[in-house]
């Protein structure tokens, strides 16, 4: 399969197996539907050049495989500050996901990136390459365009993370939509739980850019809470080759389930 969504008509799109995730064989991975919305968001124009200072990620339903309508429409323009909202539907016109996504102008900045007073943020060591077992039940599709790699010294949970083929089809994706589609991994991969028991599923993400991200690699720096009412959050540092890029969190709906990638196909 050659990307994870191929054109389909002025506003739709085909969601290819690329996208599938490990809790339905029909509905797909949390990182995608949030890459298809920032590329929806990046492909309306502005008065001035901009760039995404923040994009949240509303996930109502499972978003399915197959043919989906996408859109976005301008909600407040203007030269300083726009705000866009994209959406996605199912075959069947149902909304399953939406963005809200916060623009800022470009224009001169300080030199100084962080408070000098404070440590830098440290920008984690990409290190080895993770194998991945073949699942037996054929899910994970999505982890067919992933290449990941370790990286454990941060006292988190941190990996990162390339998508290894398109996003659109025909289309090389912007780092902004790759960085988003790996943003996901914030809700899971910091999951200290026994995942035979317990499973933590987010229905939003929530990115803040402090700077544009440069390149194919993503990292992620994430750790998980869990509250004895059956509610999580999870928040991540986020970063590309150059250093730190921003921020990620999810909200975690807790259930005494068994994750689906608890147990590796043997």
């Amino acid at each position: 399969m050659e990307a994870m969504f191929i054109p389909d008509g002025e506003d739709a799109v085909v969601a290819t197996v690329l996208t599938q995730g490990p809790w339905d064989s029909k509905a797909q991975y949390g990182g995608t539907p949030a890459a298809l919305l920032t590329w929806a968001v990046e492909r309306e124009p502005t008065l001035v050049p901009m760039r995404i200072a923040r994009i949240t990620v509303d996930m109502h339903r499972p978003v399915p495989l197959g043919r989906l309508r996408v859109g976005a429409e301008v909600v407040r323009e203007g030269k300083r500050l726009q705000i866009v909202v994209a959406t996605i539907r199912d075959s069947a016109g149902i909304e399953v996901a939406r963005a809200t996504a916060l623009r800022f102008r470009l224009g001169d900045g300080p030199d100084a990136p962080s408070d000098p007073r404070l440590a830098p943020v440290a920008t984690p060591p990409r290190g080895s390459l993770r194998v991945r077992a073949q699942r037996h039940d054929d899910l994970n599709g999505f982890t067919g365009a992933l290449e990941s790699r370790e990286s454990g010294d941060r006292g988190q949970a941190t990996s990162w993370y390339r998508a290894t083929r398109p996003v659109m089809a025909g289309e090389e994706p912007s780092s902004t939509v790759r960085l988003a589609w790996a943003s996901d991994f914030t809700a899971n991969s910091g999951n200290y739980l026994d995942l035979t028991r317990w499973s933590a599923i987010n229905a939003d993400l929530t990115i803040n850019l402090g700077r544009a991200p440069v390149g194919e690699w993503t990292g992620v720096a994430t750790r998980a809470w869990y509250s004895t009412d059956g509610i999580g959050h999870a928040r991540a540092d986020l970063f590309d080759l150059e250093g730190f890029v921003g921020t990620c969190t999810a909200s975690l709906l807790v259930d005494e389930v068994a994750a689906p990638y608890s147990e590796p196909a043997s």
